[in-house]
């Protein structure tokens, strides 16, 4: 378990740790906690945020329910009232999520928004590359044809088995060293 003192630490150690609950107040130095949550979502979608606060204010307590959070609890903040909001937050946990990957312990694929994180940077790619990791993704650890791909990435082009040998090679230099693979027969597989 981590502890921050502010906006900005708390930022680098969940980019660092990625945790799966976040715990935080709502008055912080530097930023709020409503804003350091509002951060964490565009990393994480998946991660149980509770927030403690002094102030029990509706416009606050409206962007919390916006944020997704597991519970609003108001200061002075019981034990068992805490215990039952993690409990919550590791109970949601053990549903599986469909919106991301993880391909190594630090990068992962969201597909909702068909973003590749590494080392909790955006990595940037090519609206061929992200159709491409979105398909290797979905079919992790499944053997793909050059002409599935094909099709699956440029619908409305002629085959080409060269442009998938390039777009391969170019997003390859992206990934995890090793995790996309090409089998013989012109097949290609993303392992995990």
């Amino acid at each position: 378990m981590s502890t921050a003192d502010d906006r900005e630490e708390a930022l680098k150690l969940f980019k660092q740790y990625r945790p799966d609950i976040v715990l935080t107040d709502i008055t912080m130095p530097k930023m709020t906690g409503l804003e350091l949550a509002q951060e964490i979502r565009k990393i994480s979608k998946e991660t149980k945020i509770i927030a403690v606060t002094a102030h029990s204010e509706k416009e606050k307590l409206l962007e919390a329910l916006k944020l997704n959070m597991v519970n609003y609890i108001l200061k002075s903040v019981e034990r068992k009232e805490l215990k039952e909001s993690i409990d919550i937050a590791i109970e949601t946990l053990k549903t599986p999520n469909k919106s991301f990957i993880q391909l190594t312990k630090s990068s992962y694929f969201n597909f909702d928004t068909s973003e590749y994180f590494r080392d909790s940077m955006l990595v940037t790619l090519s609206s061929s590359e992200q159709k491409l990791l979105a398909l290797l993704c979905f079919s992790v650890n499944k053997k793909l044809s050059s002409f599935d791909i094909f099709v699956e990435v440029w619908e409305d082009k002629e085959y080409s088995s060269d442009s998938i040998r390039t777009l391969v090679k170019n997003l390859r230099k992206k990934l995890p060293k090793d995790s996309l693979v090409n089998i013989y027969g012109g097949f290609y597989k993303l392992q995990i």
